[in-house]
């Protein structure tokens, strides 16, 4: 009864369980994954984070990005890591984490241009004035236009230049943001 209740509700995302041909403990760990999978595609329609993750991660598919193993050096692997899980320090999630209220994310504005726009990842990457200089220095290897998408150069052959071109803009960044 429970198994067709279940069946019935996953349905609707072609996720039947077939409990003919699997034993019961492989049919009880296929009904746990794919409820995982159901709550996790739940929650990123209610998160701002794990939209702006799915936005930059290509596929919303579980386990080993091949991007990983293109950058040798691992503290750049932690940078392009952290960055495209939406752990960083950029004012889109810094907004978020006020307390007790919120900055609305159309306010989370970028304090080192005047163009009055949300400090988000495409802005640092690819639009910022600030970022112009580290932008030019990478400009042979790397496809860094304003009009470039950033999942295109997520998604670039050259991770590990990509890496170092992030790098170089947190540094920066952080430069700029704490002179005296």
């Amino acid at each position: 009864m429970l198994l067709a209740q279940v069946n019935e509700r996953l349905s609707t995302y072609n996720l039947c369980i077939d409990n003919d041909q699997l034993p019961p403990c492989a049919r009880l760990k296929q009904l746990a994954e794919r409820q995982y999978i159901i709550h996790h595609q739940v929650a990123a329609a209610d998160s701002s984070q794990v939209r702006a993750y799915l936005g930059l991660n290509s596929s919303a598919q579980y386990g080993y990005k091949e991007y990983l193993s293109r950058v040798n050096n691992a503290q750049l692997r932690r940078s392009l890591a952290c960055f495209r899980c939406v752990n960083h320090k950029l004012q889109i999630e810094l907004g978020r984490q006020v307390k007790p209220v919120k900055v609305p994310m159309q306010q989370r504005y970028c304090k080192l241009c005047n163009l009055g726009a949300v400090e988000d990842e495409d802005h640092f990457l690819l639009i910022c004035p600030a970022y112009q200089s580290v932008r030019e220095r990478f400009k042979g290897s790397l496809p860094l236009t304003a009009i470039t998408p950033l999942a295109e150069l997520l998604s670039c052959q050259q991770q590990g230049i990509l890496a170092r071109f992030l790098v170089q803009c947190q540094i920066v960044r952080f430069e700029l943001l704490h002179q005296t």
